[in-house]
């Protein structure tokens, strides 16, 4: 795969807070470390590795802060959301058949996965395979504050032109870059 774009859907459900928070929009995937999540629900809404940094930018709940981060280079915080799952996942993870489902009417099976060592940032993620292709349809996240993560992915397309501007960011004018320690 040297490209992917797929439209998303996610919930998340915190503990703490209740009700599910439900997103949508469309992900781009050019690996080896660039990767973006452009919201359509809420809108404006963006998450960009740009092959340098993480940028997240939420204006529906912060519009005037962009949060900054270097990326790793390896590990299970790279960019390249797939990977971190699929490529090579015995040497991360201990894996557990879990059984057959379907995501949108298609045909999945189910394996859990729980991290071997203490830097990967969930306690468990249950990925959904397609039957019929072998791509990865729902990732499902519990992290280590007991916050609830499904991503849900369809209409993928692979190895297709990505639009540079896609796996950029531009600080929008008036916001303030927050880095991290």
């Amino acid at each position: 795969m040297t490209t992917l774009r797929a439209a998303f859907s996610q919930t998340i459900t915190n503990p703490m807070l209740g009700g599910p928070e439900e997103s949508r929009g469309v992900l781009f995937l050019q690996p080896p470390g660039r990767f973006a999540m452009r919201f359509t629900e809420p809108a404006g809404d963006r998450i960009v590795a740009d092959g340098e940094w993480l940028w997240i930018y939420t204006p529906s709940s912060v519009p005037d802060q962009v949060i900054r981060q270097a990326i790793p280079k390896a590990g299970a915080n790279t960019p390249n959301l797939f990977a971190q799952f699929v490529d090579r996942p015995l040497e991360r993870y201990r894996a557990t058949y879990v059984g057959p489902d379907t995501v949108a009417g298609e045909r999945i099976e189910l394996v859990r996965l729980v991290p071997k060592r203490d830097d990967i940032p969930f306690r468990e993620a249950v990925i959904a395979i397609s039957v019929k292709d072998g791509w990865m349809r729902r990732l499902s996240l519990v992290e280590e504050s007991g916050q609830r993560r499904v991503l849900t992915f369809q209409r993928l397309d692979l190895n297709h032109p990505i639009p540079q501007g896609e796996v950029r960011f531009a600080v929008p004018r008036g916001a303030r870059v927050i880095t991290p320690d």
